[in-house]
């Protein structure tokens, strides 16, 4: 494999470093079996405290949390002003209303909490709690997860930035403020972006990936895993749900799920896409915890 092709949707982006990088990492031998390690770490979960797949597996709702993220560090970091749901709502996408009855949810079961401004006591500054960032970092922390299969071990593990609060809130806000200023990491990728815009639509999407990246002998028999039962089961949603996107999917020419609940074909168009996605972000997110990483080390250094 002297040479990589990217997906044709980041074709205007292919000169920049990142996808360059990118291809690199496709290129390695041992990369199909990072993205399938990815994508079982997504379906693997079953959350046990928080509704997680109904909460943010749906792009509207995890956007609101991740902007909420970065408004907050962007106000502890003076760079912006208090972050509160009037802000929010003119930050996020979706309606005032949807944000505010999202928010209000979030309250509800203790991942947002609300606190008066001190110099403001009416403004009410809306702080994302560590569950929170957890559960908007899963799919990133999943990828560094997964790259660390293919590159010596980042400045700071996964694991340990999914423990602290600080470290992690600022990871995200610099992804979110990259997002913000080039769209070339989620836009180019329909595929996922359809399957984002769905409750566990990704979730989903993942496992038929999963199915189409793991080898088996051509003679073995293994029971079908994409049953719309088995998926809706396995990620909270009705079947019928599950049969709208697996029908949406087919009609797109992205995939084919038979109706025993079998990949029935996975064109190399959609594979490319998701890899391409895949590489993307690993290279994205091991940027940011390489910068996270060396600001730590600066501010730690004063005092060695």
């Amino acid at each position: 494999m002297s040479e990589t092709r990217l997906y044709a949707g980041v074709n205007d982006f292919a000169a920049d470093t990142l996808w360059v990088e990118a291809a690199g990492l496709m290129r390695h031998p041992s990369y199909r079996g990072a993205v399938l390690s990815y994508c079982e770490a997504m379906v693997a979960r079953v959350p046990k405290v928080l509704p997680a797949n109904k909460l943010f597996a749906q792009k509207q709702r995890y956007l609101v949390s991740f902007v909420l993220i970065c408004l907050y560090i962007q106000w502890l970091q003076a760079r912006g002003p208090a972050p509160s749901l009037a802000l929010l709502q003119r930050a996020a996408p979706g309606s005032p209303r949807q944000i505010a009855d999202f928010i209000g949810g979030l309250r509800d079961r203790g991942l947002v909490t609300a606190m008066s401004l001190e110099t403001d006591r009416r403004t009410q500054i809306l702080k994302p709690g560590l569950a929170l960032m957890r559960e908007i970092a899963h799919s990133p922390l999943a990828i560094s997860r997964s790259f660390e299969l293919l590159a010596p071990p980042l400045p700071i593990r996964p694991d340990e930035l999914a423990q602290d609060e600080d470290v992690l809130a600022r990871w995200l806000a610099l992804s979110a403020e990259r997002y913000a200023l080039k769209d070339d990491l989620f836009g180019p990728f329909p595929a996922i972006v359809r399957h984002s815009e769905r409750d566990a639509g990704h979730l989903v999407f993942c496992a038929v990936i999963a199915e189409a990246l793991r080898e088996r002998p051509a003679d073995a028999k293994v029971p079908a895993s994409l049953t719309y039962r088995a998926l809706a089961e396995r990620f909270g949603v009705s079947r019928q749900h599950i049969s709208n996107i697996l029908d949406e999917a087919a009609e797109k020419g992205w995939y084919c799920v038979s109706a025993g609940g079998e990949l029935a074909s996975m064109p190399d168009g959609t594979l490319l896409q998701f890899e391409t996605w895949v590489a993307g972000q690993m290279v994205h997110y091991s940027r940011l915890t390489a910068l996270i990483g060396g600001k730590r080390v600066e501010a730690a250094a004063p005092n060695d």
